[in-house]
């Protein structure tokens, strides 16, 4: 009996059924405007370079070794590329179709280009990358990487909402949080639909997403029953020291809102005298919450500045050279005062001793 082999067709079909095909990735389009590239855009949406033709050469560079560098497109994904001019004088030759390019894509921020934004397919930002800190030299290569991380963070965006759409309760309210802590703009809304679905917050994901650890609990203090700040604003050290305590103790916050809290507790228990010894500890418990974050990157600093050698102002020995050299640091402004006093005395007795010579020489 003769056996067949499957058709290439019919194996394609097989695996294709089985899931174990992948697809084949296509590259980024470009655009020629962003009305434009909306209309092209799917799941990975718009990608725009604003650059200042008539005063930013630099950005104007950039279209070539940045926004044209394959490295970009790779990065970009599926998304459509449009170049946005952001022209600063009306008389610039090309500022009037810069308008029809634009479309309802915002201007840059404060202005500053080169500027990336990140729109998903309905037309929202959800990431804006800036200038230099966010997209490096002219080569552009960490405004690629960049562009990638928030990318696949839109990416997973979407997966996790769809999660979410078949979830409700406490899981639901986890999923929306995962959302909310992503580095792109999150959907408006998401923090009452968190609400909606954990009203009592068993899993701290409401309190996670309203809280702002320097601000939330301040505001409260300083705002009067109309919504203005109160006149000469004192804060009460205890409710501030309360709050911080509540904050960072619980996990349920995000590690530099936790952070944060401690910081403003370390820098109370400084002003009121706190130990060196103790000092130290609490910044070291407040380093080992996250030493990622910017927070826990501080306290080493801090440790050396306030705690380290030189630093011990509650030890004994220190405390009497201190106070000796302020008693002779006293004594010696309270000497140089008198002398001043006496020294200016006597210029004016002599110029009084003067004055009356010249006079009695006038009369004679």
């Amino acid at each position: 009996m003769t056996i067949r082999k499957p058709s290439k067709n019919l194996l394609l079909a097989l695996l294709a059924a089985a899931g174990l095909l992948l697809p084949v990735a296509s590259a980024a389009q470009r655009a020629k405007t962003f009305y434009d590239a909306l209309e092209m855009a799917g799941d990975d949406g718009v990608i725009a370079y604003c650059y200042g033709p008539d005063w930013n050469r630099r950005s104007v560079r950039m279209l070539k070794t940045f926004w044209e560098n394959p490295a970009t497109e790779a990065a970009a994904g599926n998304a459509v590329m449009v170049a946005v001019p952001h022209y600063q004088s009306n008389e610039s030759e090309g500022a009037a179709e810069a308008g029809s390019i634009r479309g309802n894509l915002p201007h840059p921020p404060a202005g500053v280009c080169p500027t990336v934004y990140m729109v998903d397919k309905s037309g929202s930002v959800y990431a804006t990358l800036t200038g230099t800190d966010d997209l490096g030299d002219e080569t552009g290569a960490l405004g690629a990487e960049n562009i990638r991380t928030k990318l696949e963070e839109l990416r997973r965006q979407r997966e996790l909402l769809a999660q979410a759409a078949q979830a409700s309760g406490a899981e639901k309210a986890k999923l929306l949080s995962q959302v909310a802590d992503l580095s792109i703009k999150a959907p408006k809304g998401i923090v009452d639909e968190i609400q909606l679905a954990d009203p009592q917050d068993t899993t701290g994901a409401v309190r996670r997403n309203r809280h702002n650890a320097f601000y939330g609990f301040m505001y409260k203090q300083m705002e009067t029953s109309d919504g203005f700040l109160k006149k000469d604003f004192v804060p009460n050290v205890q409710a501030i020291g309360e709050a911080c305590r509540d904050i960072y103790e619980d996990e349920a916050y995000r590690n530099e809102d936790r952070q944060a809290a401690y910081v403003l507790i370390i820098g109370l228990s400084r002003a009121a005298g706190v130990p060196s010894n103790q000092l130290k500890g609490m910044i070291n418990k407040c380093q080992k919450i996250d030493p990622t974050t910017v927070y826990g990157k501080l306290c080493p600093s801090l440790i050396e500045k306030w705690t380290g050698k030189g630093a011990n102002a509650d030890s004994g020995p220190k405390r009497r050279k201190t106070a000796a050299v302020s008693k002779a640091e006293r004594e010696a402004r309270v000497k140089a005062a008198k002398e001043r006093r006496e020294r200016k005395k006597a210029e004016r007795k002599a110029r009084r001793n003067g004055k009356d010579e010249a006079d009695e020489e006038e009369e004679d």
